[in-house]
Order: C-alpha cells, then structure tokens, then sequence
C-alpha cells in the first residue's frame, strides 16, 4: 500500500459520521415528568361528628406530568371538637386544579385508637388547597366524620425531569 492509499484511508477513517452516544441530548420542549416532595399545614372545623377546630400537617410525594399528578400522601392533626388525634395516608391524584385522595385513618380518642377509612376532594389554587373530607369509623359514636379544611403545601424537593 503506497503512502498516498494510505493517507486516503486515513482521511476517510476521520471523515466516518461518529455514533450519537457522542452527542448532547436533545433540547425538549414543554413540562417533562418530575417527582415532587412537599409538605405544609392542615386546618379547618369538623362540621359533621363533634364540632370544633384542627390543625395539623401533611407530606405528600408526587409524579407530575402535564396537568396531571399521582403519589402518596401521610397527614396527622388534633381535633378539638372530639379531643382526638387522626393520622390518614393513602393513594391521591388529580388533573389541573382538582384532586382527590383516598385511604386508611385512625383516630386516636382517649388513648384507644379506631381505623376507619377516608376520601377528600381538594380544589388546588397555587399552594393553597380547599377541601372536602369525608371519613368513617367503626366505633360506638361519631362513626361519621366530616371535614371542611384548607391546606397550604410548598414544594421541598424535586427528582427527576429533565
């Protein structure tokens, strides 16, 4: 092979097009899908049951996408209408402006805790969230519990996206 076959091959070597694993990725446009951690506080009355005041807090984690959401979320507050304490968890998702979560609860009265079961509807404006609870216990009294509430969530970290 003579110098000059040689140097063409070598041209051509360079000239080969390179894989795309080189290459940046590709500029997205739009929301991309992320996991979101937030938390905040709870209040509102219990207008069904024992009337009376709570306040307590909440943690959620969320995928959203789009104008979409699904995850999990945990709360806990003190009612003074039953003198109790509930803690509910459970599965949420919502589109746009309106979500619904749903899950066990127990209420803690005296010392004696009882599980039930409960639902919200929440109208979301920004981080503010205004809600409908509804919850259930298999016990002697107050087996039906209802909630008007406002939640104040703020976002404490993202995962993903991007």
């Amino acid at each position: 092979m003579s110098a000059v076959h040689k140097l063409l091959a070598l041209a051509l070597i360079v000239a080969l097009p390179r894989g795309a694993a080189a290459d940046e990725p590709p500029y997205k446009i739009g929301a991309q899908p992320v996991w979101v951690l937030l938390g905040g506080v709870t209040t509102g009355g219990t207008v069904l049951s024992e009337r009376g005041a709570y306040v307590g807090g909440e943690l959620s984690i969320a995928r959203l996408r789009n104008a979409n959401h699904f995850g999990f979320y945990a709360d806990s507050y003190y009612d003074w209408g039953v003198h109790g304490t509930y803690v509910t968890g459970g599965l949420e998702a919502g589109h746009r402006m309106f979500g619904i979560d749903a899950g066990p609860a127990l209420r803690i009265l005296d010392g004696e805790p009882q599980p039930g079961v409960t639902g919200r509807f929440t109208v979301g404006l920004g981080m503010l969230g205004l809600y409908v609870r509804y919850a259930y216990f298999d016990a002697m009294t107050t087996e039906h519990v209802l909630h008007v509430g406002l939640l104040v969530k703020l976002p404490f970290a993202t995962f993903g996206g991007m």
